[in-house]
């Protein structure tokens, strides 16, 4: 049995399939993987709970595989939603320093004035941090605590969904006798989990396509700093190949892993794969596909994904801010060619991410279907290993005064608030 103080357990809830993640780590941070389930998914359309029974039912076989796996029961889990329901908003708070010198308490006083915003009343804000101090008019400023000034001024990113929305997603997993400890956006997540280092500092942008969503993030100075989603992912490409060669579902899924591209084919080529039909006027039973025609149903597809992302990032503010640099994840960002189209096309730098520093059966690394599961290991991670010397405001104000790094700020706001 493992001590239970260095279990992790996450899922990630898509439309396609759920991810359930249980790890554990040791006291050299060597995190290992001991119970992953992957159900198929059901009631749950686009992040948005469509059906509560079958929602229920597909969460709680989920659960249970993962907990058969590891031997360990799951009494708290973080989960990651990737909706077109779910937003992210910029809004700056304002706040008089109350004794010259800032102090913890006149960020948690700006905060609350964002907390108080009315147009949160309907709302519920999943995650909320600083991304920008301005103190008298002087902005650039990385950590305010300690600092003179009479005037604080805050740029907080606030991600956020309907609070029905958000109740609907509580009641499914709390009937699981589960807790949620914590609700992250899934490109969030994804982003620490793909992205190096110099990606997060210097700005880079991970685009995660989902079965039924396609979202992308901003990073920059190890903040998540923008959003978009769009209501389209992988499985309606599927769809699309299925009605237009009249296969099944699950025959379309298999010809687009299989032999599905976005460069062209140099020749016409019979794909050998006989794929049955559901044409009963076909006295053959089944179809032949050449690989330029699978081209031309899916390029057109993954051109009009590309065109979205193009015009988030204008539209973003963040064009001029971050590097170009676009880290693919999702089970659908696995077609083959994607990353030669991108560079081709609109002259970024792509790549495919695979999730680092967690590994299965110690050799077997995650791949990028994955990607948010493990992202959200990676978040908790972070903050148990900064909970190790915890300071809080209430607790030891003498402590706060001596942390100064922007890293402790930020972590504060999350242990205090969220």
């Amino acid at each position: 049995m493992n001590n239970r103080n260095n279990l992790l357990t996450v899922m990630d809830i898509g439309s396609s399939k759920i991810n359930c993640l249980q790890c554990s780590t040791d006291n050299n941070d060597i995190t290992k993987v001991i119970g992953l389930s992957t159900i198929a998914s059901k009631g749950i359309v686009s992040g948005v709970i469509t059906d509560f029974n079958l929602a229920y039912d597909s969460i709680s076989k989920a659960i249970k595989e993962c907990e058969k796996q590891s031997n360990e029961s799951i009494d708290e889990l973080t989960i990651s939603i990737s909706s077109d329901k779910c937003f992210t908003k910029t809004i700056r708070a304002k706040a008089q320093v109350k004794d010259e010198i800032i102090t913890a308490q006149d960020i948690k006083l700006t905060m609350d004035k964002v907390l108080e915003d009315t147009y949160f009343l309907d709302k519920k804000i999943i995650n909320i941090s600083p991304i920008d101090y301005i103190i008298d008019d002087a902005d650039g400023i990385i950590n305010p605590i300690n600092m003179y000034g009479n005037k604080l001024e805050i740029d907080f990113l606030a991600t956020y969904m309907g609070i029905n929305q958000y109740k609907n997603y509580a009641q499914t997993i709390t009937k699981c006798s589960v807790d949620i400890h914590r609700i992250v956006f899934s490109n969030n997540a994804a982003g620490f989990s793909v992205l190096n280092e110099n990606e997060l500092e210097l700005g880079s942008i991970v685009v995660d396509i989902g079965a039924r969503t396609t979202s992308i993030g901003m990073f920059i100075k190890n903040n998540f700093i923008f959003s978009n989603v769009l209501s389209f992912g992988g499985s309606d490409i599927t769809e699309a190949i299925a009605r237009k060669l009249s296969i099944t579902y699950e025959e379309a899924e298999k010809l687009k892993v299989l032999y599905a591209s976005v460069i062209d084919a140099s020749q016409e080529e019979d794909i050998p794969y006989e794929i049955p039909s559901i044409n009963f006027e076909n006295e053959d039973n089944y179809i032949q596909v050449s690989r330029r025609r699978l081209y031309e149903l899916v390029q057109p597809f993954y051109e009009e994904i590309l065109k979205w992302i193009h015009n988030s990032i204008e539209k973003s503010g963040y064009k001029n801010s971050i590097g170009k640099v676009l880290v693919f994840t999702g089970g659908a960002s696995q077609i083959d060619g994607l990353t030669t189209m991108v560079n081709n096309n609109y002259n970024y730098n792509s790549r495919i991410g695979t999730p680092k520093n967690i590994k299965f059966n110690n050799n077997e690394i995650l791949d990028a279907s994955h990607s948010v599961a493990a992202g959200l290991i990676q978040n908790e991670i972070n903050i148990k290993n900064k909970n190790r010397n915890k300071y809080t405001f209430r607790e030891d104000k003498r402590n706060l005064e001596k942390k100064k790094n922007f890293s402790f700020l930020k972590q504060w706001v999350g242990d205090n608030f969220f």
